[in-house]
């Protein structure tokens, strides 16, 4: 295994364990599955517990890790996103994030990727460090977008009629 590939699963391992800490509540908010090595762009469906209604919202996150720590100037994770990597996470019809791991300190940042991304980043913003409160928006906003989306229009030609 070279190096590069046991940073990365570091960070993918310190991810689940900052994405499910409980901080006083008596279940984690999050449940994180990863998608595996060979699955392009994202690493991570993060489904949310304890949701209102019928619906089981969920965010896909990519992870990025790095033992470079910090840029001087403002003190940005240095941690690299492509513009193809950027564009691809942005094209999915659900909450994408990209979340930036220290690993030398194990903590972890995180930032929302939508819109149109016009290049890729050479490091990324921390003022979203994933702690209590960035979980409890995290959470607010993700259910959110899908009690927005909702699944009223939901609807299929493959229906099983004895199925109901």
């Amino acid at each position: 295994m070279r190096w590069g590939d046991a940073i990365g699963q570091r960070g993918e391992s310190i991810f689940y364990v900052i994405i499910t800490r409980l901080y006083g509540r008596s279940g984690p908010l999050f449940r994180p599955q990863f998608l595996g090595d060979k699955w392009p762009t994202v690493d991570f469906i993060v489904e949310l517990t304890n949701c209102p209604g019928r619906i089981t919202p969920y965010f896909f996150a990519q992870v990025k890790t790095t033992s470079q720590g910090y840029t001087l100037k403002r003190r940005r994770l240095k941690v690299k996103v492509s513009k193809a990597d950027a564009e691809r996470l942005s094209s999915y019809p659900a909450p994408t994030y990209i979340i930036g791991i220290d690993e030398i300190e194990e903590v972890g940042y995180i930032i929302s990727v939508e819109g149109e991304h016009d290049r890729g980043l050479s490091s990324l913003s921390t003022q979203f460090p994933i702690g209590k409160e960035v979980q409890d928006l995290l959470w607010r906003e993700v259910t959110d977008f899908w009690i927005g989306v909702g699944t009223s229009g939901k609807t299929s030609r493959f229906v099983d009629s004895d199925w109901r």
